[in-house]
């Protein structure tokens, strides 16, 4: 849905940064790059992808704010910082949110427009998206003075700002992911003040089985045709029959889950067709202009 959305805003003409959390190199993947690494990484026209890495948003932080060079060896200074970010949630989650923080505040040379135009953030599972959105607020409970609470009251402000900053929900037609969405939107609006302005569902089956698709299939694989059937598809016809079965199914599931997420978000819930496909440039394409139709 990142790189969807992100192929999407590039098309546009917007200048992209599409950030991955988890540093898997999905992200990357998904736009037809190899793995991007910690520093942006061009993979299609106006449209760069960054990989974020705990560590070393820790190293850039240092180097930027207090000129501790970026050396495997930690000097006194940064084992103090070091002692902090990984034995304390709070500002581990900040490391993430202030490398994101720091990209959006990124100027062209000589201090004009913003580098970037938008910044997309394919984000981890719920619960680790809502401690990084919330850590800021934690921060603040933390950090009483100095360049530090400055800088955490600016990203603070930042994410709370529904004009800057919004939430896309992504949810799946099943009953675990659906119910999470709905969670994670009560839990966002309340602990980290965040905005959420749309919800996508994922792999929706839209396309009803009608009483001429069972006709159809069924005349298939009638015993007084199913021999011919068999021969011409080089197998037994009774696939056929499975996989209506199965669409009608999914058709189903759809329709119920879609209806639950539009009756408990106070949102627009946008379904996103099930593109069967290996995940790559070519599905991405194809999950964006499905997207671009239902958006437009």
């Amino acid at each position: 849905m990142t790189a969807a959305l992100a192929l999407l805003a590039a098309r546009a003409g917007k200048r992209v940064l599409a950030i991955d959390v988890d540093a898997k190199g999905e992200l990357a993947a998904a736009l037809g790059s190899p793995p991007a690494g910690f520093a942006p990484r061009v993979v299609q026209h106006n449209l760069s992808v960054l990989e974020l890495r705990t560590d070393e948003s820790f190293q850039e932080y240092l180097n930027i704010y207090f000129k501790v060079p970026r050396v495997t060896r930690l000097t006194p200074l940064a084992r103090v910082f070091d002692f902090i970010a990984t034995g304390v949630p709070g500002p581990r989650d900040m490391l993430v949110v202030g490398k994101i923080a720091y990209e959006e505040r990124r100027k062209e040379t000589g201090g004009g427009s913003p580098f970037w135009d938008l910044i997309l953030v394919d984000s981890a599972a719920g619960g680790q998206a809502e401690s990084h959105l919330a850590a800021p607020k934690a921060m603040l409970t933390l950090v009483r003075g100095g360049l530090i609470r400055a800088q955490v009251e600016w990203i603070d402000a930042l994410i709370r700002d529904p004009r800057r900053t919004s939430t896309v929900l992504c949810a799946l037609p099943e009953e675990m992911p659906v119910v999470e969405a709905i969670e994670l939107n009560e839990r966002l609006r309340k602990g980290s003040g965040v905005a959420v302005d749309v919800c996508l569902l994922n792999r929706a089956v839209d396309a009803p089985v009608t009483a001429a698709h069972r006709r159809f299939v069924a005349a298939m694989t009638d015993p007084e045709h199913a021999g011919a059937v068999a021969k011409r598809l080089g197998g037994s016809p009774e696939p056929l029959a499975a996989g209506i079965d199965l669409q009608a199914h999914l058709y189903d599931t759809t329709t119920r889950y879609l209806r639950q997420l539009r009756n408990k978000l106070p949102m627009p819930v946008v379904p996103v067709p099930f593109i069967v496909d290996r995940t790559g440039l070519t599905t991405t394409r194809a999950v964006a202009d499905a997207l671009h139709s239902r958006l437009a």
